[in-house]
């Protein structure tokens, strides 16, 4: 099973498909085995795919996030289409640049050239849920090399030193000076 993000990665990458086998394709892109033909039709297609979906977002739910199944029903053999969602609004589907090519179009593209009905979106693919990607891995404050106490009460002692006529700015610093000298004292 791939996380979202690989899969659409995967998903981007392809750019040929068997003719009619989104389901197939979609699966491949998961890397996720079929759930068959639930519905006994005598084809194990995009709508077994959904209808094995344990967590979905029905069809009003038109903003898929990256890296999930999408799915319409309908067409005519009734099969129904599945897709990877990109995010923003796009998809990457099979036949979607022609016969047997793959093509990123918008998510609406199957209703509007195949007459697909968009049947929604999904956190699993055929029934395993799709991870979210690791979070990246924070990288190590840089060490700092510590100042020494004394070296920096020196420096405060020379600028005291030369902000003669400058009353507000000998006060700064003689405040510095204060608080260096109490740290060196513990």
């Amino acid at each position: 099973m791939f996380d979202r993000e690989e899969a659409a990665r995967r998903a981007e990458a392809a750019t040929s498909n068997v003719p009619n086998t989104c389901q197939k394709w979609t699966r491949e892109i998961f890397g996720v085995a079929s759930v068959g033909d639930l519905d006994g039709d005598g084809a194990a297609d995009a709508e077994d795919g959904w209808k094995s979906e344990p967590i979905r977002h029905r069809h009003f739910d038109r903003n898929p996030p990256r890296g999930v199944p999408v799915s319409y029903l309908g067409g005519s053999a009734d099969n129904g289409h599945r897709a990877v969602s990109l995010g923003n609004g796009m998809i990457r589907s099979t036949d979607a640049g022609g016969r047997g090519r793959v093509a990123t179009v918008p998510l609406d593209w199957p209703e509007r050239a195949w007459g697909l009905t968009y049947a929604g979106w999904s956190e699993t693919c055929d029934g395993v849920l799709v991870p979210l990607p690791p979070k990246p891995e924070r990288k190590p404050e840089p060490k700092r090399r510590p100042r020494r106490i004394g070296n920096m009460i020196r420096v405060g002692r020379k600028a005291f030193a030369n902000a003669k006529g400058h009353p507000v700015r000998r006060g700064k610093i003689r405040t510095a000076l204060k608080s260096l000298l109490s740290i060196k004292k513990r």
